[in-house]
């Protein structure tokens, strides 16, 4: 997986490092189950809940750019609409090529610049 240039709409380039030590969860949330989230942490890992499994990997940053490495998930089974969530995510994030800060929402785009996934972030 991987997601190149992370920049801030209407501004320079983001810095890759000021996401490490994050944690964004999906805008849309859920009210019945808990949310899709993504954690940036500070020893270029990430990991986050997928809709029903946990996930992880590890990012490599080049530059301004990060590539998702060495993903992997829990294998777990739930109710439909979590499982249909999960794959719509991971998908998303394999087809992640770029992503940005645009007023406070962080969106991951595929290669074309279709936002895939929307998260805000947890303070």
């Amino acid at each position: 997986m991987a997601c190149l240039p992370i920049g801030e709409a209407n501004s320079a380039n983001l810095d890759i490092s000021t996401l490490k030590s994050s944690k964004w969860v999906d805008v849309a949330g859920l009210q019945d189950r808990k949310p899709v989230s993504l954690e940036f942490k500070d020893n270029a890992s990430v990991n986050g809940h997928a809709g029903c499994n946990g996930y992880f990997g590890t990012i490599e940053v080049k530059t301004q750019s990060v590539a998702f490495k060495h993903m992997a998930s829990t294998r777990m089974m739930c109710e439909p609409e979590s499982m249909d969530t999960e794959t719509r995510y991971l998908k998303a994030l394999d087809s992640t090529r770029s992503a940005r800060i645009d007023k406070g929402v962080l969106e991951l785009s595929d290669a074309q610049g279709k936002v895939l996934w929307r998260f805000k972030r947890l303070d």
